[in-house]
């Protein structure tokens, strides 16, 4: 399904009509085993965070050893992306009782699809 209505039209389609988001990103962080995604408008933030499942393809060439690295060779210090998502794993919660649920703010399943140039 393409992401090409406004995002009010798409927002029931992504959380409920939709198996799963795929998205690239613009890198990894080794150190932390995180994801960096830069949203764009071909691919909205919510494209990561609203199906149950998430499907990002990193480029083995993209990943750095840590948020340092990241920030040296992206060249962030001279100018900071708008919007930046970091994910290091689905989304997970506990409550009080420590009793811990998957996909109460994001996805249920994050799926990591490493490519090599």
């Amino acid at each position: 399904m393409a992401y090409d209505r406004p995002v009010e039209e798409l927002k029931p389609v992504l959380v409920h009509g939709v198996d799963a988001g795929l998205t690239t990103t613009l890198g990894g962080i080794a150190e932390t085993g995180t994801l960096v995604l830069w949203p764009t408008p071909d691919e909205p933030r919510l494209l990561s965070l609203l199906p149950p499942i998430h499907i990002a393809l990193v480029r083995a060439a993209e990943v750095v050893d840590n948020l340092a690295g990241l920030i040296r060779d992206k060249g962030w210090a001279g100018s900071m992306p708008t919007n930046a998502v970091l994910i290091s794993g689905p989304s997970k919660t506990a409550d009080i009782e420590q009793t811990l649920a998957y996909g109460v703010h994001g996805p249920k399943e994050l799926i990591v699809l490493v490519v090599k140039d």
